[in-house]
């Protein structure tokens, strides 16, 4: 823009001009400010839209909304995305990971390797093969962290690494958790401030959970919290007979943090033993919760707690979600396996709704030796992915599965303590499941908690459920059809079928101009009944864009 000369001069032998020229510099000055202040907007923009132009984490961001900026796909041409490459995964495995993506190289992870793929063409760029010393129960890996040319993950042998980005190669390793003590990652970790904050799984299987923040630089162990207290007025919520052994509170996918704050937020997994809640009176804190934690120093700023004393394995499994709503509020949005969204304060203290995403049945009923069916069931619920949140719609999405179980007990005096073998207080393991199983999504107000829209499927839901400035809610099936709905109504506008079940991330991306959309598909989960092929990676553009 050329300069302008915004001097105004008020001459003596032209004083009947003075006030027209005072006018005419008036003009000027103001259209130069809305000039720059527009231009500043569309800087800001810009800036805005490219740090949304990559996915660098699971679940997008710190905020884990989900929310894409990108708008060159969209509710008017989405009907025309077409696949431009797919990368085939040489492992048949349950799937579930969330692609990230950071200087046009898309990682995903399985139980054994991390995958560096290009972006664009899904071409393998780099592959890293984990020798797992001892990998307990441990089944997957959920997705990597990133930050400063490096890529970290957990598995499911206890140890943490920090790989080169561009190489694969590892530049650490530590063990973080005992695969003996039925602890294990699946989780996909956070980076902040040079710390890699990870915590383990195994609520099932006898283990107990502590969230972790590692060095960046060097893998070293900064802080522990333990989500199964050994002291405080918390361990009073759990048994103190020496013969009853405490377990539970893993977390199975990844955190949301609040850089402004520095609160790290996490979800709390069930209570051990799953179903019998005789073994273990009391509320069992910080079990079926969300914690807030000082992400520099692991200390405890708050909870909530939304199942006391589980007998359902209704875990807090996924990733809670924190954003400000179209009324101001800083919020925070959790979805569980017990089948409710729930809307609260960003504290955790004050509850703005409560709603039901699946059908909820036989809730309070006692479990017994005789059998007891319940819903949603131990796969119900919200499970790996949860909610997600679109600001111009000011509205949440959350996935769900609607399925319900049926479960024996043991004798109390049967019930043996294991690791790492399951400790679920069931005769039948982890339950019988119902023949039939549905799935929805279901689109809330974020304000009111007002269901605006839901979509009903008979088949679970499982993938993530993406948001786009272009009006579009992305996703997948079990049944393998690739899914965009117009997320103002819920209208399905694509309907695509990938030939196998979607059970993983689906996120955008743009690159030189372009926008792809990728799917993590390929997911054989013989516990939830899903058979499958070989895993793979598909991506999608506009016909009239991929070939840039």
């Amino acid at each position: 823009m050329r300069p302008v000369n915004m001097e105004c001069t008020y001459s003596a032998d032209a004083r009947k001009a003075s006030m027209s020229r005072v006018r005419d510099c008036f003009i000027i000055v103001t259209l130069v400010g809305l000039t720059f202040g527009l231009a500043t907007k569309a800087v800001g923009q810009a800036d805005s839209q490219r740090s949304h132009a990559e996915w660098q984490q699971y679940n997008g961001g710190y905020d884990a909304t989900r929310f894409s900026s990108l708008t060159q796909i969209n509710t008017n041409n989405v009907s025309s995305l077409r696949e431009v490459a797919r990368f085939k995964i040489p492992e048949t495995t349950s799937f579930q990971a969330d692609p990230v993506v950071v200087g046009g190289t898309l990682y995903v992870t399985t139980l054994h390797n991390t995958y560096a793929i290009d972006a664009r063409t899904g071409q393998q760029r780099w592959v890293r093969l984990h020798d797992l010393k001892n990998p307990g129960p441990g089944r997957l890996g959920r997705g990597v962290g990133y930050a400063d040319g490096r890529v970290f993950r957990g598995l499911a042998d206890g140890h943490v690494l920090a790989m080169n980005a561009s190489t694969g190669d590892v530049i650490w390793d530590v063990v973080g958790a005992d695969p003996k003590a039925g602890e294990f990652y699946t989780a996909a970790p956070v980076v902040w401030e040079g710390r890699v904050y990870l915590g383990n799984a195994g609520s099932d299987y006898g283990g107990i959970g502590h969230i972790k923040a590692f060095d960046a630089e060097t893998g070293k162990q900064l802080w522990s919290f333990d989500t199964v207290p050994s002291a405080g007025e918390a361990a009073k919520t759990w048994p103190s007979e020496p013969n009853k052994f405490k377990a539970g509170g893993g977390t199975y996918t990844s955190y949301a943090l609040d850089p402004e704050a520095g609160l790290l937020y996490s979800p709390v997994g069930n209570p051990g033993p799953d179903f019998l809640r005789e073994y273990r009176s009391g509320d069992n804190l910080y079990t079926c919760s969300v914690i807030i934690l000082d992400a520099r120093t692991g200390e405890l700023k708050g909870y909530r707690q939304f199942v006391k004393n589980d007998f359902h394995d209704w875990d807090m499994a996924a990733s809670p979600i924190l954003f400000t709503s179209r009324a101001g509020r800083k919020m925070v949005a959790a979805a569980g396996k017990n089948g409710y969204l729930y809307g609260l304060s960003r504290d955790l203290q004050e509850l703005s709704f409560q709603v039901p995403v699946t059908r909820i049945e036989n809730a309070d009923a006692p479990l017994t030796a005789e059998a007891t069916h319940f819903l949603p069931g131990m796969h119900g619920g919200t499970n790996f992915y949860g909610p997600s949140y679109s600001p111009p719609l000011n509205t949440l999405f959350v996935p769900a599965i609607d399925w319900g179980s049926t479960i024996k007990l043991v004798p109390p005096e049967a019930l043996k303590h294991n690791p790492p073998q399951p400790f679920t207080g069931a005769v039948n393991a982890f339950g019988d499941h119902d023949a039939e199983r549905f799935g929805h999504i279901t689109a809330v107000d974020a304000d009111s908690g007002h269901v605006l829209w839901k979509y009903d499927t008979d088949t679970p839901m499982l993938a993530s459920v993406t948001p786009t400035a272009g009006g579009l809610l992305l996703t997948g099936d079990t049944k393998g059809n690739f899914l965009a709905f117009d997320a103002s109504n819920g209208n399905v506008l694509l309907k695509m079928d990938m030939g196998e079940p979607i059970g993983g991330g689906v996120v955008s991306y743009m690159l030189d101009g372009v926008q792809y959309i990728a799917v993590a598909g390929g997911m054989a989960n013989p516990p939830m009944h899903i058979d499958s092929g070989p895993a793979w990676v598909a991506i999608f553009s506009l016909p009239d864009r991929s070939n840039r």
